[in-house]
């Protein structure tokens, strides 16, 4: 390890180069290492002996040329977060620009047809978050293709409500799948039921197309939920037993964690600070195709993600049982130091 150094220190890397001492998410090229696949010993040397000190818990690197090539950043409000106007009971139609942030991902079976199964939710210009369920250890004739961005209702080519029609919904390729490291299909806790895809092009925003907050400053991510109102937004199967060809929304109260983790704990299901609660009355709640969608709330006029859809009761909309959310909050470190 390089001398302990201030961030914004000039340094020398291990190959003799000259650079600056930055936080080891804003170094492009050290990042590259890290997520390849077929790392070396020394590769994983090379990210060692790069360490140039820590700060807040959050390492420093020593990269080359000091500056900060990421091409993608996390926006701020009102950058993010703002529109211009499974099983959703109770759920009403959005409007046609409303939640501009949803999307939706397309798998491609063996028999090479094509099917949308689970959400996720744009929080940059190249990431998409949804759950890790949807993207890992699935039927392996099932692959995660691509995603669908600016959709409103998927029986019409072009979405028009009132005579006003938005631009036609974009088809983007997968490049990546990050999947939290710690995530066990397995684990019937579904603790870190978390990932970001990663797009193969930038998008470009629109009125329908546009990114959601995630909670970055200190004053949103130590905002107590539980009690305040928050909305869902998909496509997943409504009560009449067939997914929705519009997006729908439903509002849900979020739930204290001390009310719901022993209603879990009953069937064996231990749920921690990382899990969110919300819902829980009759026939309102999500379910099977609802995988992955955010969990948001408007916080000073703009929306923030404050969950990711994961589990629930067998039963879809069954009172006093609400459903399971992965607990952003808690995982907003690591999605910044997964995306590049």
């Amino acid at each position: 390890m390089i001398s302990a150094l201030e961030q914004g220190q000039d340094c020398v890397n291990p190959n003799g180069e000259a650079g600056k001492c930055v936080l080891f998410r804003d170094c492009q090229p050290l990042l590259e290492i890290y997520h390849n696949p077929v790392n070396t010993l020394n590769d994983t040397q090379f990210l060692k002996e790069s360490r140039c000190g820590v700060i807040e818990q959050n390492t420093l690197v020593c990269c080359k040329g000091g500056k900060n090539p990421k091409k993608t950043s996390l926006p701020n409000a009102p950058k993010c977060g703002l529109h211009l106007s499974d099983r959703i009971y109770g759920g009403q139609t959005t409007n046609i620009d409303e939640f501009p942030w949803t999307a939706l991902i397309e798998y491609q079976r063996e028999d090479g047809r094509f099917s949308f199964h689970c959400g996720g939710v744009i929080v940059n210009e190249r990431y998409i978050v949804t759950a890790a369920s949807c993207v890992y250890d699935i039927p392996q004739n099932f692959k995660p293709h691509r995603v669908r961005l600016g959709e409103w209702d998927l029986s019409s080519a072009s979405d028009c409500e009132d005579d006003i029609c938005s631009i036609a919904p974009i088809d983007v390729d997968i490049e990546k799948i990050i999947v939290h490291s710690s995530y066990d299909s397995k684990d019937k806790n579904h603790n870190h039921d978390i990932a970001l895809i990663r797009l193969n092009q930038d998008i470009n925003y629109s009125t329908t197309v546009r990114p959601l907050c995630l909670p970055l400053s200190t004053s949103i991510r130590s905002r107590k939920h539980a009690g305040f109102t928050s909305y869902v937004a998909g496509w997943g199967i409504t009560e009449t037993g067939h997914a929705s060809q519009k997006k729908l929304k439903l509002t849900l109260k979020v739930v204290d964690l001390t009310y719901c983790a022993p209603i879990y704990k009953r069937n064996g299901i231990i749920l921690n600070s990382k899990h969110v609660c919300a819902g829980g009355l009759r026939m309102k709640d999500t379910c099977r195709g609802d995988s992955g969608v955010p969990l948001m709330r408007q916080i000073a006029g703009a929306w923030y993600l404050i969950g990711v859809i994961s589990f629930g009761p067998k039963e879809c909309g069954t009172a006093g049982i609400p459903g399971v959310y992965t607990n952003v909050t808690e995982y907003v470190d690591w999605i910044q130091d997964n995306i590049y």
